[in-house]
């Protein structure tokens, strides 16, 4: 009964996709635990189970970048045969915009907030210029 179900939902979402009513999310630029420059924003892509209590936040040290978005995909292997899996990870995104000229540090800890438990942070420093063009100074795994 799911797997039929599964089928209609998707015959019913492509139509919606093909009338221009429901835009599938953008590719992202980034592959897993890096980044991507384009047009003045970085993409942040780092990898997460949000079935596990942990996630990902971040903090900015500096105002010239700014989050302009920030999603959760889950990975393709979500389903077989139309039956959804439990515990599938995915990938976290954070989009940065540059906003103004200078120097901005972005620290990104994926753990549980309810416990306290930190399993990895992530630091990047990023650049912003005169016309706002963004360059990533550094961006590394932090030792805890």
């Amino acid at each position: 009964m799911q797997s039929v179900l599964a089928k209609i939902i998707s015959f019913i979402m492509s139509i919606l996709a093909f009338l221009g009513l429901v835009k599938p999310a953008p590719a992202p630029t980034a592959t897993l635990d890096s980044y991507a420059v384009k047009d003045g924003v970085v993409e942040y892509c780092f990898s997460a189970n949000a079935t596990t209590g942990y996630a990902w936040t971040f903090e900015v040290d500096g105002d010239c970048v700014e989050l302009i978005d920030s999603r959760y995909v889950q990975d393709d292997r979500a389903e077989i045969n139309g039956v959804a899996l439990a515990g599938v990870g995915g990938a976290q995104y954070f989009d940065f915009r540059a906003v103004g000229e200078g120097r901005a540090t972005i620290t990104f800890t994926y753990g549980r907030s309810f416990s306290g438990e930190v399993a990895k942070v992530v630091v990047s420093v990023v650049t912003v210029d005169a016309d706002k063009n963004v360059s990533v100074y550094s961006f590394s795994e932090k030792s805890l």
